[in-house]
């Protein structure tokens, strides 16, 4: 049984709309550039440090009882990522089904760089 649990981007939209949330995007910089789930901080999987990521989010207000959520273009990504990631965290990870594609196909708020 994997440590990560994966939600549909429609269950994300709520949470998203409902208050801050942490997320990751661990798709690569030209991808990110291309377009992203407003907030999401880049961390390229090829690059994925779960220290320098948990650090990082920590300076943001990310505590142990909170969620860090991860996107990428379509998911596959996304769950490689989250199983490294409960490696290193007791925090709760929730990938996003259908990545990015989803939440921008649902209208969420997508910025491009």
């Amino acid at each position: 049984m994997s440590g990560y649990k994966v939600i549909s981007a429609d269950e994300f939209d709520r949470r998203y709309k409902a208050g801050q949330v942490h997320l990751i995007d661990v798709r690569n910089p030209p991808e990110f550039a291309g377009g992203h789930v407003e907030g999401a901080l880049l961390c390229p999987l090829g690059e994925l440090n779960p220290g320098k990521i948990l650090a990082d989010l920590q300076a943001k207000g990310f505590g142990s009882d909170d969620t860090l959520y991860v996107l990428c273009q379509a998911g596959m990504r996304a769950r490689q990522a989250a199983d490294f990631l409960c490696k290193a965290t007791d925090a709760e990870i929730v990938v996003v089904e259908g990545g990015t594609q989803a939440c921008q196909s649902i209208g969420m708020p997508i910025r491009r760089v």
